[in-house]
């Protein structure tokens, strides 16, 4: 069986990031190495900015005699299955590959910031386990063997100051991805959750004369206070701007 390829598109003027990409990440087979290597998220994906070194299984459209040279280039990893529009301008859906979960996993675990190193970007049994943390028979692995067994896979290490993948570099299409400090990933479920007490906990606070902090006070002022039924309200109306 032929394995995918990843297909090379040039940069777009105004943007000085080639584009990689592949048709099927269940059968890709690459190996990149970079020099620095940059990421962001938003629900949908995880957008990877790099100064790829090498980066063999890969071609260019209708250039038989084009090959990789050192450059940066920028791909993106589903986080989801989702759903595209085809050459037909039918609705695709598109699952979220085994190989696609590993490395939402591994970036979900790295500390913000560039790296170096190497990428396999190829899909194996061995990257089931690194995905759920069990061998083939359904036993769990050994976190020490696991880490061992992804280091032939992901070779990462901090670059104290990049040249060329820089801060500015790393966003999402929406343009939010780089804040003044560190490279600010997609919030987690706690945090969009602690905002939103945060939000509730404001609104109530303009209307009522008794103040509120947390999630524990607004339930026992809803208990006790002679405003409770204003309180109730605006909690209504703030659940419903956020659903």
């Amino acid at each position: 069986m032929q394995m995918s390829k990843f297909w090379y598109m040039p940069a777009k003027e105004g943007n000085k990031y080639a584009y990689v990409g592949t048709s099927n990440w269940a059968e890709a087979n690459s190996q990149i190495d970079f020099s620095e290597l940059g990421f962001c998220d938003d629900d949908s994906f995880y957008y990877v900015f790099a100064y790829v070194t090498k980066f063999n299984g890969i071609a260019k459209l209708r250039d038989d005699s084009w090959s990789f040279e050192p450059q940066l280039i920028q791909f993106k990893v589903a986080k989801k299955d989702y759903e595209k529009t085809d050459k037909e301008g039918k609705q695709q859906k598109v699952v979220q590959s085994r190989l696609e979960k590993w490395l939402c996993k591994l970036f979900d675990e790295l500390d913000e910031g560039i790296y170096s190193g190497s990428l396999s970007l190829q899909d194996c049994s061995m990257v089931e386990s690194f995905v759920t943390g069990l061998d083939n028979s359904g036993k769990p692995v050994d976190p020490t063997t696991l880490k061992i067994m992804q280091g032939t896979y992901a070779s990462l290490e901090l670059v104290e100051k990049p040249e060329k993948v820089l801060p500015e570099d790393i966003k999402t299409p929406s343009g939010k991805s780089y804040s003044k400090g560190g490279y600010a990933k997609g919030q987690t479920e706690l945090e969009k959750l602690n905002d939103r007490v945060s939000f509730i906990c404001q609104q109530v606070n303009n209307q009522t004369s008794i103040p509120v902090e947390n999630f524990a006070q607004l339930v026992d002022i809803l208990e006790i206070s002679p405003e409770k039924e204003t309180i109730s309200k605006i909690l209504s109306l703030c659940t419903s701007l956020m659903s």
